[in-house]
């Protein structure tokens, strides 16, 4: 069970980096363009992604981290690391799959219309613009996350700041 965790683990790593770093790239391509069907194509291929690789794999990477994490050899408590890990899967997670994963749609309707018409509509740039800054959170939580999981910090004082505190404070009347 807990090898094929760490698989599973793996894999949804591989599919969520595997739809994000194509997005990211594909939206330096297109830049600031202003051309309708170039950001059609564009919105097709990151909508595409992100519904194929990116949110799937987002799920299979959290809840097969999860249980790796349950069943490992750290127990919650005494590793506050771990906490924060999982809190930041859970905030990636929810944000992923109820604000962006929506809004990706949203501007990829947008974007359609918008080909359709033969000029950019007004509502796509600001609504591009919410979508780019949920996904930079989106990533940045992934990338504390991965520092988390590789650096392992204990959260811990040391036992000279906590000496350091109980001295600086005056005792209690």
């Amino acid at each position: 069970m807990k090898k094929t965790a760490k698989l599973l683990h793996l894999i949804g790593l591989v599919m969520f980096l595997g739809g994000i770093l194509p997005s990211i790239v594909m939206n330096s391509v297109v830049g600031a363009s202003t051309d309708a069907v170039l950001i059609d194509h564009q919105r097709l291929f990151v909508s595409a992604i992100t519904w194929a690789l990116t949110i799937p794999g987002m799920w299979v990477l959290i809840v097969a981290g999860g249980l790796t994490a349950l069943a490992g050899k750290y127990r919650l408590v005494e590793h506050r690391w771990l906490i924060a890990k999982l809190v930041l899967a859970a905030l990636i997670l929810l944000n992923g799959t109820f604000i962006l994963a929506p809004l990706v749609s949203q501007v990829t309707s947008i974007a359609e219309q918008s080909a359709a018409q033969g000029q950019l509509l007004p509502t796509y740039m600001p609504l591009k613009a919410q979508e780019d800054l949920y996904g930079i959170a989106n990533f940045l939580m992934l990338v504390v996350a991965f520092l988390l999981a590789i650096y392992k910090p204990s959260f811990r004082r040391t036992q000279q700041g906590a000496q350091a505190d109980r001295q600086a404070t005056p005792a209690s009347p």
